[in-house]
């Protein structure tokens, strides 16, 4: 079976959601794969959500590594000058934790940390991000204004190959979706309505993420991400995309735009999963 690795900083619910959703699908063999490692860079005791996670990862018989990045975290918000090379050494320790386990493909899920070059050469690792090749950059509230802001005609997701540079990785797989058309149409016409008399600033502060057009965007984007995380694992493990440091290849060609899953992600949520 084919070993995926899972990084997760075990935030929330979301990242116990996903991790069960991706261990139930191996346990039915829809994907013939296996988690081989649980990697949290919270330690026991350290946050009651990763304590909750850390017993989630136990109760579905996983290897569990923890290495606290508390300090790290530290030297991130004041900027230290020695930022780059404690990165550096974070990751050493977490290479060195998880030698002897076996995981052809590493899954970021949740994982709040930038990985460092060491990290990323010696290991691939997969990524999401709510936005399609070429689109948005930013957080995924960021990309949600910014497609409302340009008036944008689809929105989207990938999975993308992780490099030190955030969000800048070779596309994996993506789907996208059209933000016209019935449910859409009426929340644009009321969106530009507001924009003639207020700031995108302005709407940010009264409405933030309860705008109706932001909050349709955002539901319709976040109810594909887990068929696509789980729809990329299953085309990797089943040996129909490979992915390797220069990008994805299918059947040896390199593939710089990503591969287009749009119609299984679709197919997956008529299924039910």
């Amino acid at each position: 079976m084919f070993p995926f690795g899972w990084f997760s900083s075990g935030r929330g619910q979301g990242s116990i959601d996903l991790l069960r959703a991706a261990h139930q699908k191996m346990a039915e063999r829809w994907v013939d794969s296996r988690i081989a490692f649980v990697f949290c860079d919270r330690d026991p005791g350290e946050t009651p959500a990763a304590d909750r996670f850390h017993n989630v990862v136990r109760s579905l018989g996983l290897p569990l590594i923890t290495l606290s990045s508390w300090s790290l975290r530290q030297k991130i918000r004041q900027k230290a000058a020695d930022l780059e090379s404690a990165r550096r050494e974070f990751d050493e320790q977490v290479l060195e934790l998880l030698t002897g386990y076996e995981a052809r493909i590493v899954v970021l899920a949740g994982y709040m940390l930038v990985l460092s070059p060491r990290l990323c050469e010696a290991l691939l690792c997969l990524n999401l991000h709510p936005a399609v090749p070429g689109g948005p950059q930013g957080t995924w509230r960021q990309v949600m204004w910014q497609l409302m802001e340009t008036g944008a005609e689809e929105a989207g997701a990938m999975m993308h190959l992780v490099t030190p540079i955030l969000d800048k990785g070779p596309p994996v797989t993506y789907f996208h979706f059209p933000l016209r058309g019935a449910g859409f149409d009426l929340l644009w016409q009321a969106f530009r309505e507001k924009r003639k008399r207020l700031s995108l600033e302005d709407i940010k502060a009264r409405e933030g993420d309860q705008e109706p057009l932001f909050a349709r965007i955002r539901s319709e984007e976040l109810r594909r991400e887990f068929p696509l995380i789980l729809l990329t694992l299953k085309n990797l493990a089943s040996g129909q995309l490979t992915l390797t440091h220069t990008g994805l290849r299918q059947e040896g060609r390199l593939i710089p735009e990503g591969f287009d899953i749009s119609r299984e992600v679709e197919e997956f949520l008529l299924s039910g999963g």
